[in-house]
């Protein structure tokens, strides 16, 4: 299907990754590999003074210096269980000309891990996340996605908001693909700011009794005009399967 313009309509699906495909937060389940008193007051000194990008870096070195291995973290990774149904509902909007995306703040290492082991990496388009890598020693090395001060709502290592905004205009520009159709589903206060950029074909699927929901109505109350997406709330795959079709019908 075209636009009147010639653009090749499609659907999108973005979604966040940490509580949205995956159950847990992948950093703290490494992290956690360290045990409860692994981390030292000087590096979580550093998550107060310098964030989380290079909190995490440190956090990496003690498990580096701690004996292990790629495989050990890779292992951590893979265990991490499904929101419940979210493979097939990645699959399912797949087989029906759906783009789906990840935007997450966890890193690419993680996700590719992750996704390869649950087969789920073939059906996504693209991911957007801060960049990591074993060295030839066995360290992960973490480097910041950007540095942005523009985005108020989102970490100054990686703005969603501006992601899927350069993301729809390279679409647009280099592969005249215009989305009649914008899914966003994430969990946490950093989906906030992509949420409010969806115009009236956007839909703010927000993870009911994670912080999203309620950080997004604040920030829906405090815009000064009326929000023109639909706000939806989800539980699991299942139940975010079914809220997108229920919209596509209506």
């Amino acid at each position: 299907m075209f636009s009147r313009t010639g653009q090749l309509l499609k659907r999108l699906a973005v979604l966040d990754f940490d509580h949205t495909v995956c159950e847990h937060n992948t950093d703290v389940v490494v992290r956690d590999l360290l045990g409860p008193d692994g981390i030292p007051p000087e590096v979580r000194s550093i998550l107060r003074s310098c964030g989380w990008i290079p909190y995490m870096q440190r956090v990496f070195r003690l498990l580096h210096q701690a004996g292990f291995k790629p495989m050990d973290i890779a292992s951590a990774i893979r265990g991490i269980p499904e929101v419940p149904g979210m493979k097939a509902c990645i699959a399912n909007l797949v087989r029906h000309g759906f783009h789906v995306i990840i935007i997450s703040d966890s890193n690419s290492e993680f996700i590719r891990l992750w996704n390869d082991y649950n087969d789920i990496g073939r059906h996504v388009h693209s991911v957007f996340t801060n960049p990591a890598k074993f060295d030839g020693s066995g360290l992960l090395e973490l480097r910041p996605y950007h540095y942005q001060t523009e985005c108020a709502l989102s970490s100054k290592n990686l703005c969603k908001g501006k992601i899927l905004a350069d993301f729809m205009r390279r679409q647009h520009d280099e592969h005249h693909v215009e989305y009649e159709k914008i899914f966003y589903a994430g969990d946490g206060k950093n989906d906030v700011c992509p949420m409010l950029r969806l115009a009236s074909n956007g839909y703010a699927c927000a993870r009911r009794g994670y912080a999203c929901h309620d950080a997004l109505q604040s920030a829906i109350g405090n815009l000064g005009y009326e929000y023109p997406a639909k706000v939806l709330q989800w539980s699991d795959g299942h139940e975010l399967n079914n809220l997108i079709w229920t919209e596509l019908q209506d």
